[in-house]
């Protein structure tokens, strides 16, 4: 189960799911005015690629999935070493940028996405993005012993109630 978890975070949902087809007495349908993912100015797209180049978005997740594979292979050794080495191979960090895109767009404006282009160029921006690993790296630490720590508590109170 923690393999399935883990290895979603990599892949997109049902990558290794069976193909589903429609029960026998179903017809065949189109989805209903499936939503058409709008269109991004091209200036636009442009700016956003230039704030995850700055950023160093695509070598950022190459390096946690090149950190998340021992864990992974852990929770799955049945997988062949053949499987681990296709994926690796596999990696075109260029398709999850073009898939990270319409991301961005949706939550940002222009304006945004190239006022943080002017700061992650600034010294302090690439401080910032130079320590941002060992931040989060810090901060899940901290997280899953603060996790831990609230769970022994609650478990103490719960443990030290009388019974109903």
């Amino acid at each position: 189960m923690r393999f399935v978890l883990a290895f979603s975070l990599l892949l997109p949902a049902g990558a290794f799911a069976a193909p589903r087809t429609a029960p026998p007495t179903a017809p065949a349908a189109a989805p209903a005015s499936a939503p058409v993912a709008p269109t991004i100015d091209p200036a636009f797209e442009a700016d956003i690629r230039q704030l995850l180049a700055v950023t160093g978005s695509a070598a950022l997740a190459k390096q946690m999935m090149t950190q998340m594979l021992p864990q992974l292979k852990q929770l799955a050794p049945s997988l062949p070493a053949s499987f681990w080495t296709d994926f690796e191979a596999s990696v075109d960090t260029n398709e999850l940028i073009d898939l990270m895109v319409p991301v961005y767009a949706r939550h940002l404006t222009d304006d945004d996405v190239k006022a943080l282009v002017a700061f992650y160029q600034t010294p302090t921006g690439q401080k910032y993005i130079s320590v941002s690993p060992a931040i989060a790296q810090d901060s899940m630490m901290v997280g899953r012993q603060w996790g831990e720590s609230l769970a022994m508590r609650v478990l103490t109170k719960a443990q030290a109630a009388p019974a109903p």
